[in-house]
């Protein structure tokens, strides 16, 4: 049995050895704990720490999702402007694109009114402030930063589209004389008979040229327009085989001429209309044609070309009229009305209540009618037209009630030439 004093003695020194136990394995906690954070930090030296914002170059190849994670596909690239800073980062210069100088090779000059606004890209900062926005890309995530830049932004340049140009236009008469010459000099009627119509129509050109100008172009058109002849690169004409079932009368709708089919007679030197055969070969006159009388010269011109673009119109051939006495052909603006043609048609005289019959030969209006429809302040004129006469002394004169008398010839072929609701009636002074 152990004696009290013993007892104490063997409890003190279990005391002692634990304590240096408990002391000993702190330490070791401590230690292993040491080495974990220092073989942590081994590992991340080894594998590179990357800073935030880094992470869209090290992804080349591949987008970023919403959690910064590739998604195979190719890379949102920002536009050019665009500057990505990482977050806090200070201000850097703002990228430019380099502006071409004006006289590099290859660089058409700017255009001389002011350039077009160009809206920059969503992010980019504009010209002399700072800015802030967000960049953002499309796929399978969003890329977005925000940052602020400082000074003027360059815009690429805007190369203006190059618009199509009439080489004729910048010509002075004199230029396009002598360019229809060479052309007629050359066998090109079609390009001739362009120049010289331009020349007539050009505001520059002395009114000494112009009867020149129109005998020439007259001539010119008995071939193109007036005879069977086909010239290649003629867009007023076109080659047509005749079909079985066909009829003149029916062409011009079958192939949408906006002429009359007695034209088509004409041209084709055809004496009986009924007597077309299938596979001859016919040339057609397209149009439409239109009319400008010039009262000061008792003058009708005939021109060729679409009704809204006067100033492309192409000059056929011109006549002498007779006018309405005391001046009373009204100028303005007409167009062939509708059911208006009217061949051998009968007439009352509206001053006297005297009746023509259609056979009649003291009829005044001759064999053919073409009625006028009046166009905006025009509208108000009615009842004038074009017609024949039985008295060809009054050409040239103010002897009809108002209305534009030619002669038989002349009267007949206008006829055929115009087409109601599409030619147009211009009368000037």
């Amino acid at each position: 049995m152990a004696l009290p004093s013993q007892t104490e003695r063997s409890t003190e020194m279990n005391r002692a050895v634990m304590g240096q136990k408990g002391e000993s394995g702190s330490r070791i906690l401590l230690i292993v704990f040491g080495l974990v954070v220092l073989a942590g930090g081994i590992f991340l030296v080894s594998k590179g720490w990357k800073k935030p914002g880094t992470e869209l170059a090290d992804n080349a190849g591949g987008t970023l999702n919403g959690s910064n994670t590739l998604s195979g596909q190719a890379p949102v690239v920002p536009a050019p402007t665009t500057v990505v800073r990482e977050p806090g980062a200070a201000a850097a210069a703002p990228v430019t694109t380099p502006t071409p100088a004006p006289n590099a090779p290859g660089v058409q000059p700017a255009l001389p009114d002011a350039a077009p606004v160009v809206n920059p890209a969503p992010g980019t900062s504009n010209t002399g402030g700072n800015t802030s926005g967000n960049t953002t890309g499309t796929g399978t995530g969003t890329v977005s930063g925000t940052g602020a830049g400082t000074g003027a932004e360059t815009v690429p340049p805007v190369t203006p589209v190059a618009q199509p140009t009439n080489p004729l236009a910048a010509q002075s008469t004199q230029q396009l004389l002598d360019a229809g010459e060479r052309a007629i000099s050359a066998n090109k009627l079609v390009e001739a008979r362009l120049i010289f119509s331009k020349a007539l129509l050009l505001k520059d050109t002395p009114a000494d040229l112009k009867p020149g100008i129109r005998s020439k172009l007259q001539k010119i058109n008995e071939d193109l327009v007036f005879s069977p002849r086909i010239e290649a690169g003629d867009t007023l004409v076109e080659a047509y085989k005749v079909q079985r079932g066909d009829a003149l009368a029916r062409l011009p709708r079958k192939r949408e001429l906006a002429t009359d089919w007695r034209l088509i007679q004409r041209v084709n030197r055809i004496t009986n209309p009924a007597a077309i055969r299938e596979g001859q070969t016919l040339k057609l006159i397209k149009g439409p044609f239109h009319a400008v009388v010039t009262k000061s010269e008792y003058r009708v011109d005939i021109y060729a070309g679409s009704p809204s673009e006067p100033a492309t119109w192409l000059y056929i051939k011109s006549y002498t009229a007779g006018l309405g006495e005391g001046n009373s052909t009204p100028v303005g603006n007409y167009t062939i009305k509708r059911n208006s043609k009217l061949e051998n048609p009968a007439w009352v005289n509206p001053r006297t209540g005297e009746k023509f019959a259609a056979n009649d030969p003291k009829n005044p209006i001759g064999e053919f009618w073409l009625g006028w429809q009046g166009e905006g302040d025009s509208a108000q004129n009615t009842g004038y037209g074009f017609h024949g006469t039985v008295d060809p002394a009054s050409i040239g004169k103010q002897m009809s009630m108002g209305c534009v008398r030619l002669g038989d010839a002349d009267i007949a072929e206008l006829f055929s030439l115009l087409v109601e609701d599409v030619s147009v009636v211009r009368v000037l002074p």
